[in-house]
């Protein structure tokens, strides 16, 4: 069954801001490598500056979920900060020692405390991406093919990476597309290389939605309140 073609054109100033990364397989090379010059075809078409687009290889289809990760933390991950904490007030002390009666029920009472915690470096902290005006939009492509075998091991791990790569897309906040093919052969695979041009026009159509609703907010925020 031949499915109805996508004919999203992105806007020239969204083209300019992103910035793209393809995580592809080592596994079915000649598959990937026609996935990519497709890829790159069309972002030509777009007029889409190349310098913009980065290329990593994983393994297998397991290992782009880690490489998918490992992009999205240089985004979502914040440092560059320290922590002093200033403690002050009475102290309580658990001790395993045998007081006298006398001591006992007093001691907590009777000591104070003041000191400092000071983070030994810098700290993190994890933010889901929201970008600000004129920032660049990240998306990741992520181009494997799980081709099905004598077992049902294509069945497991295609559900561990597709699951996987959905918790990254809603934690992260960054467009993480799923070029993963799961075809019965490998000429099924091979008709199918085409449709990395689709992938790749999808990560341009979630940005501009994302804008629009980032777009929105910001109106619903400075509108004035209605009196009742």
């Amino acid at each position: 069954m031949q499915s109805e073609p996508f004919t999203y054109l992105p806007p020239s100033e969204l083209v300019k801001r992103v910035r793209l990364f393809f995580v592809r397989t080592a596994w079915h090379a000649s598959i990937m490598e026609a996935m990519w010059q497709e890829a790159t075809q069309i972002l030509r078409t777009l007029s889409f500056s190349l310098e913009r687009v980065h290329l990593l290889e994983g393994a297998g289809a397991f290992e782009l979920v880690h490489l998918a990760g490992a992009i999205a933390r240089q985004y979502t991950w914040r440092y560059g900060f320290s922590q002093l904490v200033s403690v002050r007030g009475p102290t309580h002390i658990q001790s395993n020692l045998r007081l006298p009666p006398f001591f006992q029920g007093n001691l907590d009472s009777q000591l104070r405390s003041e000191f400092l915690l000071e983070s030994p470096g810098p700290i993190g902290y994890f933010q889901p991406f929201e970008p600000q005006a004129e920032q660049e939009l990240p998306a990741i492509i992520v181009l494997g093919c799980i081709l099905r075998g004598a077992t049902k091991h294509n069945e497991y791990l295609a559900h561990a990476v597709i699951a996987n790569l959905a918790y990254l897309n809603l934690l992260t906040g960054i467009p993480i597309i799923l070029g993963i093919l799961t075809p019965d052969t490998l000429q099924q695979a091979w008709e199918r290389v085409s449709q990395v041009r689709e992938w790749v026009l999808t990560a341009f159509m979630t940005w501009e939605a994302r804008l629009k609703i980032s777009h929105l907010r910001s109106q619903l925020l400075q509108s004035p309140e209605k009196s009742s």
